[in-house]
């Protein structure tokens, strides 16, 4: 029993008592209100389904995910007002209408209804965000009036949707890498063994050159047996990405989010290219990423998927590092092979880590800098001058419009 219950009884007893009409009135008129409110609070969300759904899960930006919303009144008792405040990521844009700041003070898609008995209402939307992340719709917090639009319940409901926003991608100038066996250019695509690199021998199969029949073997075992050998690294890159903008302690990288967003276009975009070459490929960076590890690194590789799961790690990162980038370096000295080349994206001068990147050269790989930042060429030019190969890249814009990426010498 409410506080207002009961004074209304207690009025209704003296009204009596006193024999006050108009006491008597009142505590009734109360007390029916009372009455209202407990029915609607101990069965106003009973039986009502909510329903929130994501055509996708992932997008590119600039893109937009076809969102319905589902409300249904299962039960005889009508609802005044039904209101779904679904809380929201920071980011997260709806084109229908703006996000209001909910009773908990963050910011949510606030819907009402007013719904008969068994009447059931969907209503679309097309969801978005800012920039390329992780973001969520959920939970939802339910409230329901009485007839005389009351509040009176509410409850949580734990659903949550997320979905990835993946950086987008513009026309890119190919890095133009050198892929080399003993020394000698070779084809950017077709050939996939190196003849350097001996790995046995294989059965004889119509159509195989008779050059690469191994007479040695082939007389030992009495049947023709050709050479294998060893798939090509020069077509293996990982992608190193810098996230630190400035120099200095990472605690003191700036939050220039469009700077560290026109980075990873150019890296979503670079990937992309790669994928059209049909080079393996993988990623690294020292960013945050939703693991408990300080380092992300998706290995190189060339299975089908490769670049969406690129495309997933980028959106996933955050925008301050996690690390020194010299200490990823470190770990990708130790977990690389030999004959991969390593294409490090930077936006500021990577004089700081030029020594592991000499140490990378020493253990067998190929490095690539590619400077990103305002300051592309003069950052290349100081890469060069220690010895590396450099190249400056640069979005022909800001990366909401840029139509490509420049990759120059």
């Amino acid at each position: 029993m409410t506080g207002t219950a009961f004074a209304a009884i207690l009025l209704l007893l003296a009204g009596t008592f006193l024999n006050v009409p108009v006491a008597v009135i009142l505590a009734i008129v109360v007390l029916l209100l009372e009455i209202v409110r407990a029915v609607w609070t101990r069965y106003g969300l009973e039986r009502v389904v909510y329903r929130r759904h994501l055509e996708r899960d992932r997008i590119t930006w600039g893109e937009e995910i076809a969102t319905t919303i589902e409300v249904w009144n299962r039960k005889s008792l009508p609802l005044a007002w039904l209101r779904a405040e679904d809380e929201a990521s920071q980011g997260v844009t709806i084109r229908e209408r703006p996000l209001v700041i909910g009773g908990r003070g963050g910011r949510v898609l606030r819907n009402a209804w007013t719904l008969a008995p068994h009447e059931r209402v969907t209503r679309h939307f097309h969801v978005s965000a800012e920039r390329r992340g992780v973001y969520e719709l959920g939970p939802v917090r339910l409230s329901v009036g009485d007839l005389f639009a009351r509040e009176a319940a509410s409850e949580d409901r734990a659903k949550i949707d997320r979905f990835l926003v993946r950086p987008r991608t513009v026309p890119t100038t190919a890095l133009h890498r050198r892929d080399t066996w003993g020394g000698q250019d070779r084809a950017r695509a077709g050939l996939t063994e190196d003849p350097s690199r001996f790995a046995g021998v294989r059965e004889y199969a119509p159509g195989d050159p008779i050059r690469r029949i191994h007479p040695r073997a082939s007389a030992r075992l009495g049947r023709p047996v050709v050479k294998r050998f060893e798939p090509s690294r020069d077509r293996e890159v990982l992608l190193a990405v810098d996230v630190q903008i400035a120099a200095g302690p990472i605690w003191e990288s700036p939050a220039d989010s469009d700077e560290v967003e026109a980075l990873f276009v150019v890296a979503a975009s670079l990937a992309r290219s790669l994928a059209l070459e049909r080079a393996a490929f993988g990623l690294a960076a020292a960013g945050y990423h939703g693991a408990e590890s300080r380092f992300a690194h998706l290995p190189v590789s060339e299975a089908p998927g490769q670049l969406e799961r690129v495309f997933d790690l980028l959106a996933r990162l955050s925008s301050h590092p996690s690390a020194p980038f010299d200490r990823l370096l470190g770990m990708i000295t130790r977990v690389v092979r030999p004959g991969t080349t390593v294409v490090v994206l930077t936006a500021r001068d990577p004089s700081s880590y030029l020594a592991w990147l000499r140490r990378l050269e020493r253990a067998g790989c190929r490095v690539v800098v590619v400077a990103c930042g305002p300051n592309g060429p003069t950052d290349a030019g100081r890469a060069r001058q220690a010895g590396l190969v450099a190249r400056a890249a640069r979005l022909d814009g800001p990366w909401r419009t840029a139509a490509g990426v420049a990759v120059g010498g």
